[in-house]
């Protein structure tokens, strides 16, 4: 066992990256399908395609990555859940209120909506949110507050969360309707079982983490495979999982190298929060547009979904550079001290604020 010194996580970067644009690819998809009847490889049909499962799993590998050195500290649960906030919500109440505004007075968004609704989408409770692709958001912050319980009690939290992960995984059992749904979701012990991932790369050299990478990549595309010709009946958010914790392990032990990366991808990877939340406004957007001009008997589908994908991409970029980046490095300013103490430590080198998880 040994304790791996702490650096930039480049290939995570990257996979972080990846896991946004098949959700985004997912979304189009769905509303291709709802307006013009395309749906290309299926993807529309399906469930999921397996990137929001990735995604959970790098939140909670990073998460853990970043603060485990922490844990019983005192102090460090109110800092982290700053931290978290400064970097969840005030993008995300920007669009929300963007989405809420268009529903209000664009015909073309319209959605019907109770206060109880708009409420809870702005604190991210249990519900249907109003911004629908930060459905996922919402189990991401209950695992802050998880983690934060465990930061402030490592000893007390730590059987805890682990007894009631067991209770989590029974209550995935069809037929098992005893547990609340929210609370119980698998998708919270998608995100812990990343923090796991985190756990033993640092501590353990993986062997033969290429053959992890492959057999995990080729079980996604069995999955999806699957999804269209239904040769199996199959949990595909099951399988995710499994495959995504197999693709994360790999690429975590592939990262323990220094490694050059293009710069448009580490951008991507580091926009990849702005480009969770504002693709679907912007996707709702282009989409009106370009069927109002007629565009898509023009170009055809396939090119369309792909111009307005990109498009979407580029715009939820821009978000990041004009918007989020500059307004994290203000409230960070603001709400945070500018002065940490310098300590001697084995994970010297410290992650930037945009390679942080949501």
């Amino acid at each position: 066992m040994k304790q791996t010194r702490r650096r930039r996580l480049n290939l995570i970067q990257i996979a972080r990256a990846i896991a946004i644009i098949f959700v985004l690819i997912g979304h189009a998809n769905v509303v291709f399908l709802d307006e013009w009847g395309y749906d290309w490889l299926q993807m529309g049909s399906w469930e999921r395609t397996g990137g929001v499962d990735f995604f959970f799993i790098i939140t909670g590998f990073m998460i853990y990555y970043m603060y485990h050195g922490q844990a019983g500290e005192k102090g460090k649960v109110s800092k982290f859940l700053m931290k978290r906030t400064i970097r969840i919500f005030p993008l995300y109440w920007l669009f929300t209120t963007v989405a809420l505004l268009a529903a209000l007075f664009l015909p073309f968004a319209a959605q019907e909506m109770t206060d109880g609704q708009i409420w809870r989408s702005f604190f991210l409770l249990p519900g249907e949110p109003i911004l629908a692709s930060a459905w996922s958001l919402t189990y991401i912050f209950a695992f802050y507050l998880l983690f934060s319980a465990y930061l402030y009690l490592p000893k007390v939290f730590l059987p805890l969360i682990f007894i009631w992960s067991i209770l989590t995984l029974l209550a995935a059992i069809p037929g098992v309707v005893f547990l609340q749904p929210f609370w119980f979701s698998i998708s919270i012990v998608e995100i812990l079982s990343g923090s796991v991932v985190a756990y033993v790369t640092l501590r353990f050299t993986i062997p033969k983490p290429d053959w992890l990478l492959v057999i995990g990549l080729a079980g996604f595309i069995g999955v999806w495979v699957n999804n269209n010709y239904g040769f199996i009946d199959l949990s595909p958010v099951l399988f995710y999982w499994i495959f995504a914790i197999l693709v994360v392990t790999a690429i975590a032990e592939k990262d323990k190298k220094d490694r050059k990366v293009p710069a448009p991808l580490s951008f991507l990877g580091d926009a990849s929060y702005s480009i969770y939340i504002a693709h679907g406004p912007f996707l709702q957007l282009y989409i009106y547009i370009w069927s109002r001009l007629g565009m898509e008997a023009l170009f055809g589908s396939f090119l369309s979904l792909l111009f307005l994908i990109v498009l979407s991409v580029l715009s939820s970029c821009l978000v990041y550079i004009v918007i989020e980046k500059p307004m994290n490095t203000y409230l960070r300013g603001k709400f945070l001290h500018r002065k940490q103490r310098k300590t001697q430590s084995p994970l010297p080198v410290p992650m930037t604020e945009s390679q942080s998880p949501l």
